[in-house]
């Protein structure tokens, strides 16, 4: 008559209870291997599978069945490093090298530069072109400041000053062009030095 006794069962990964009547091929759900603890890494020798955290090494599934055993086998619990670990970290240094990690400073660069391109946009969706009495849009472009059709807009209908004024002592020029003058007359006769498409002045 099976002894109905209750016993514990050593095997890792299960540690139930059990009774001989119980103990039938399969009762017993377990890792063969051993547990492996190595830096923060976390797994069995009968797994390929690393985990960092304690709760995902408990909840890694057994990979064997069969009978409940209470052997007080001591090399059950021994800690060692074994070759799985370093095929597993090798699995992970492929995946983290995958991962582009950036530091904060150009994350926030790049937050600011895509939030500021977003507010540009939305700004424009609230201003609108201003209309002069005649019906036509007028030039925002230095150096242009024409009022025009924006029927007749294209890549040549505007002469400008893509650069800025510029103002040192007594001379005057443009950021974009080389010549310099003294007088206020000169300089507002100075040649624009670059042509495209009218920009409209916004309100």
């Amino acid at each position: 008559m099976a002894d109905s006794t209750e016993k514990k069962c050593t095997r890792n990964g299960c540690k139930k209870k059990y009774t001989d009547a119980e103990n039938t091929p399969g009762a017993c759900n377990y890792h063969p291997g051993k547990p492996i603890f190595h830096d923060l890494k976390k797994g069995w020798t009968c797994c390929n599978k690393i985990v960092y955290d304690w709760d995902e090494f408990q909840k890694i599934p057994t990979c064997a069945s069969g009978l409940h055993t209470d052997s007080t086998d001591s090399t059950t619990d021994e800690f060692f490093k074994s070759g799985t670990v370093d095929n597993a970290r090798k699995a992970l240094e492929r995946e983290e090298n995958r991962v582009e990690v950036k530091r904060i400073e150009d994350f926030n660069k790049e937050e600011e530069a895509r939030q500021k391109i977003i507010d540009e946009e939305e700004a424009k969706k609230l201003k609108k072109p201003i209309v002069t009495p005649s019906g036509k849009y007028k030039c925002a472009n230095k150096g242009c400041l024409k009022e025009y059709d924006p029927n007749e807009n294209g890549p040549s209908a505007c002469n400008y000053h893509p650069g800025e004024p510029c103002f040192h002592d007594l001379k005057k020029f443009w950021s974009c062009c080389k010549t310099t003058v003294w007088d206020w007359d000169e300089f507002m006769k100075l040649p624009t030095c670059q042509t495209g498409e009218h920009v409209p002045k916004l309100q």
